[in-house]
């Protein structure tokens, strides 16, 4: 079957092949001659029926199979003899034609190809390689934060006003239009102020209260709040603050660490810069990783298919969309709304970044172990408890899905080997120091 080029243009192919009306005779007839002799129908022998009433019971169930068939082997044929590798699913639509007469089939085919992504240098790139000191004051910061958790309450002063921190033991009725509802009522609540337990606006108002006082809580549900009988309902809470009690830190000591799963306080100040180290140590991955990405973006130019763009662009705004949900309270997605050019420059970085990271991937013989996929999604399966083996049913479901576990692991491992092979500045620097940088180039 040939195929006519119709347009080629930078990574744009598209064309156009037939299918003739005389080959979907000859297959249909030879499929149906090839089932004859394991047919039976009644009022003949089995093997024995004439191929005229099997064409006109299944002629066209079988012709359209055929039709699949063609289409599938002769694009895979085409795309093999010219050595495609398609960057998102081909579109292939009947231009002419009819499928339910006897007429040729001529089919539009069109794709994007993937480019080839050149080699880059890794002599002209350096990045930065930070080194974050662990001072007295971070280990001292972690400690006060542990006391602070590990806190109790006592009673405050009569007259004393409640403030964030707080504890109130509250009564409290909630109702909407003068009606109680459902789990809008307590008695004896302990709620800490400031602790983000209620719904937004709610613990706000319980400042500057004072033991004994009746107060009126007045807040609107979240449009996408979980119970849809309240969701973006105004109620009001009638609330009576019964005890108000402050929070007193726990003692530093070896009794602190003890609740912290250490033997004494030296131990959990070891503990403490360990985690620390850590967590500095994937501060400072994520910020030179996105130093050599920017580097690669700006050194390594290709075209790119325009499809994956779009389709990356498609995520953005959808992401984009949600954010502006949360933060307004609102419940539906601005359909309408355009891409502006930030997000159509971030769409194009993800996808020229992707298919870099996958051919140096490609290149080098990088892949995803079994190993490291499985204990990914052993860490994955952790977040269900109970439902572990649910969740690993799902992913066996969803390819897709499995794809997203193994991504991050290739790309970091891709990471991994570039690191080793570019050049690379230490720099011995505060927490303080980190983070300014951090945050004017990550966020």
């Amino acid at each position: 079957m040939d195929f006519k080029e119709i347009e080629n243009k930078k990574l744009v192919r598209s064309y156009e092949f037939t299918i003739k009306q005389s080959l979907l005779d000859q297959k249909v007839d030879e499929k149906l001659e090839s089932a004859r002799p394991n047919f039976q129908m009644k009022g003949f022998r089995k093997g024995h029926t004439p191929l005229i009433m099997m064409k006109k019971m299944f002629g066209v169930s079988t012709k359209n199979e055929i039709i699949q068939e063609l289409v599938d082997t002769s694009i895979k044929k085409h795309l093999d003899e010219k050595g495609h590798k398609p960057a998102s699913q081909p579109k292939i639509d009947l231009k002419k034609g009819d499928f339910k007469k006897n007429t040729d089939l001529i089919f539009s085919f069109n794709y994007e190809i993937l480019p080839e992504i050149p080699i880059i240098d890794y002599d002209n790139i350096s990045i930065n390689s930070y080194k974050i000191k662990i001072g007295d004051e971070a280990v001292k910061k972690a400690l006060d934060e542990l006391a602070k958790s590990a806190c109790t309450y006592e009673v405050k002063k009569k007259n004393e006003k409640t403030k964030n921190g707080d504890q109130v033991i509250i009564d409290f009725k909630g109702t909407i239009n003068k009606i109680e509802f459902n789990g809008g009522s307590a008695v004896d609540y302990p709620l800490v102020l400031g602790s983000n337990s209620f719904i937004p606006g709610f613990e706000e108002q319980l400042i500057d209260c004072k033991l004994n006082d009746d107060k009126n809580v007045k807040v609107k549900f979240p449009e996408n709040y979980t119970n849809k009988d309240l969701a973006g309902k105004e109620a009001v809470f009638s609330c009576k603050i019964k005890k108000v009690n402050k929070p007193v830190p726990a003692k530093i000591d070896d009794e602190l660490a003890v609740k912290f799963s250490a033997k004494d306080l030296s131990e959990l100040k070891s503990n403490i810069k360990a985690r620390l180290s850590s967590e500095y140590e994937s501060f400072s991955k994520s910020l030179m990783k996105k130093e050599l990405m920017d580097e690669i973006n700006k050194k390594v130019k290709f075209d790119l298919p325009q499809s994956l763009v779009e389709s990356e662009l498609v995520q953005i705004t959808k992401q984009f969309s949600q954010e502006n949900i949360a933060k307004s309270n609102k419940n539906k997605i601005d359909t309408k709304s355009k891409p502006n050019k930030e997000q159509k420059d971030l769409a194009s970085r993800r996808v020229a970044l992707g298919l870099f990271f996958a051919e140096e991937g490609n290149r080098n013989g990088i892949s995803v172990s079994e190993k490291e996929y499985k204990d990914a999604v052993y860490r994955e399966a952790m977040n269900y408890p109970g439902k572990e083996q649910d969740f690993i049913k799902f992913l066996d479901n969803n390819p897709s899905v499995k794809e997203q576990i193994s991504a991050p692991i290739f790309e970091n491992k891709v990471f991994d080997h570039m690191v080793k092979l570019i050049k690379k500045s230490d720099k011995n620097i505060s927490f303080e120091q980190f983070k300014k940088i951090f945050d004017t180039n990550m966020l």
